[in-house]
Order: C-alpha cells, then sequence, then structure tokens
C-alpha cells in the first residue's frame, strides 16, 4: 500500500511536471516565432517608406562575353515559354545573392523573394507587366507603391494603373536597346537590388500593420498582390518557394542547361551552368551588392 501510494503521488508530480514543461515549451515556440515575424531593424513602419540603400551603377567586375548560349525556354511578352518553369528558375537563379542577402536583412524567409521574381517576371530582365499597366521591375511593383516605398519612377509617374506609362516603359527599354546600366537612370525599378530591396520593405510594413490574414507573412502578401489576387498569387509563391527548395529539380535544370549548352563559352572558357549563374552573379556587384547592408 505504501509503495503504491508512492507511484502515485510520483505520477502526479511527473504530470504536474510535464504539464509546466508543455506550456513553457509553447510559449517559447510562440515567443520565438513572434520574434522572427516581427525582428526587421528599424524603429517604425514609417522607416521602410525609405530606402537606406543609394547606389547606381559602376563597373567593378567586367561585363561578361557569352557564345553560343541556348537559354531553356524562350520570352515572349508574357515571360517564359517552352520549358517554363526550368527557363524560369534558371533565369531567376541569376539574382539569388540579392534576394539572399535583402531577406536576411529584413528577416525573410528563405526563396521568398526569389519565389516572388519566378511569379513576377520570370527572372526575365527588363520585362514590363504584359498588359501594359505601368508595372515594371524584377519584383513587378506599380508606379504608385514604388514612390510611396521612395523609388523614383520615369517621369515621376504616381499612378496605380496607367497604360500611358506602361507603353512609355515598353518604349524605353527599346530606346535603350534593353541596357539596365542606363536604364537605372530613368527608374528605380530597373536597379535589381533597389527593387528588390522595395520589394521587401513593402512585405515588412504590411506585415507590421493589421493582421488581415492568419500569419503576418500571410498578411504581408496579401497586402502587396491585393485582395483580388492574393489567394492564387499565395498559391502561386509558395509553390516556387518549394521548387526553389527541391534539390533534385534543381539538379535537373543543370543537367538540361549542360545539355543544351555543350559549345557555350564565357569569356573564352569553356561555359556551364555552375560558371553561367555564377558570372551573371557578380554582375550584380556593380549595382552595389558588396555595399548593400
Amino acid at each position: 500500500m505504501y509503495l503504491l501510494k508512492i507511484f502515485v503521488i510520483s505520477m502526479i508530480t511527473n504530470l504536474i511536471q510535464n504539464k509546466f514543461l508543455l506550456l513553457f515549451i509553447f510559449f517559447l515556440f510562440i515567443n520565438c516565432k513572434t520574434e522572427e515575424f516581427t525582428r526587421t531593424g528599424v524603429n517604425s513602419r514609417d522607416d521602410l517608406l525609405k530606402p537606406t540603400f543609394h547606389y547606381s551603377y559602376k563597373e567593378i567586375i567586367k561585363e561578361p562575353e557569352f557564345k553560343n548560349l541556348k537559354m531553356l525556354g524562350s520570352v515572349k511578352k508574357s515571360g517564359v515559354y517552352g520549358e517554363r518553369l526550368y527557363g524560369q528558375i534558371l533565369r531567376c537563379l541569376r539574382f539569388k545573392n540579392i534576394t539572399k542577402k535583402v531577406e536576411k536583412k529584413y528577416h525573410l524567409p528563405d526563396n521568398l523573394l526569389l519565389a516572388m521574381i519566378v511569379q513576377e517576371s520570370g527572372g526575365v530582365d527588363l520585362l514590363p507587366n504584359s498588359t501594359d499597366d505601368g508595372g515594371i521591375g524584377l519584383i513587378h511593383m506599380q508606379a504608385s507603391l514604388a514612390k510611396k516605398f521612395g523609388l523614383k519612377t520615369y517621369k515621376n509617374c504616381n499612378k496605380l494603373v496607367c497604360k500611358k506609362h506602361g507603353k512609355e516603359l515598353r518604349q524605353l527599354i527599346k530606346e535603350y536597346n534593353y541596357d539596365r546600366k542606363k536604364l537605372i537612370s530613368c527608374d528605380d525599378r530597373f536597379h535589381p537590388i533597389l527593387n528588390i530591396d522595395a520589394a521587401a520593405r513593402m512585405l515588412v510594413y504590411y506585415k507590421m500593420g493589421k493582421m488581415t490574414q492568419n500569419t503576418q507573412i500571410e498578411t504581408a502578401i496579401y497586402g502587396y498582390a491585393g485582395s483580388y489576387n492574393y489567394k492564387k498569387y499565395y498559391k502561386n509563391v509558395l509553390l516556387y518557394m518549394e521548387k526553389l527548395n527541391d534539390k533534385s529539380l534543381l539538379d535537373d535544370i543543370e543537367k538540361e542547361f549542360n545539355r543544351q549548352n555543350k559549345s557555350l563559352t564565357i569569356n573564352n572558357e569553356k561555359g556551364d551552368f555552375d560558371l553561367y549563374i555564377e558570372t551573371h552573379q557578380k554582375q550584380n556587384i556593380n549595382y552595389g551588392l558588396r555595399k548593400y547592408k
């Protein structure tokens, strides 16, 4: 009987201890999640409306020379066609050293910004919105939002939707012969780092505001995409984040690129997938990546 009492007391004690342990773990988890989505490095939401990075272009790394380059998929007015997913991810990986650094700065999930590039432009440089509504950038943003977050827009356009502005951007790209170095002097959205940084600031700005969805990150994307596009947009971004973390898929893209580019040379050296991505990412240094903090 005595042993039974000792056993019961021991069981009750363990249950109480376990209950407190579970409560401790729960509150620790909640605290960590809250900290994860609220750490931003800014004192207020208004701080996010102004860029802290200012840089145009300086040739630190000489522009590369590609010969016999065959890209996966072809580009049309609406983006990448043919080998669509392979072509989108291939093009987007050229900017991963930017998105990685920006995501770290603003405590955003890995590959979130890169997935948004897949969704918005497919990594196609200098691709206006297909409807010519005035949106531009690797992560498309309308003129009014760009202005709100401190970016310069062509002819100081400040409209959410402007067909005239959209057509002017398309014509401007042709006039400058698709030369991004020159285009960034006309509109900050052409600058890959300024564009991606502004998109990140937008996300943090919205997730620091009123909770409109189940989580802060969903609220952030809801704020960026808008109520009409949100559900499809969020679903697509999650899908692309999954694809960008799929090593087997990335390996397949690398193999296919190498299969189609057996004669590729980069700066007169034999080229392959790794060298192609590395060469492009080094070009991002010319847009101030080393100075970006």
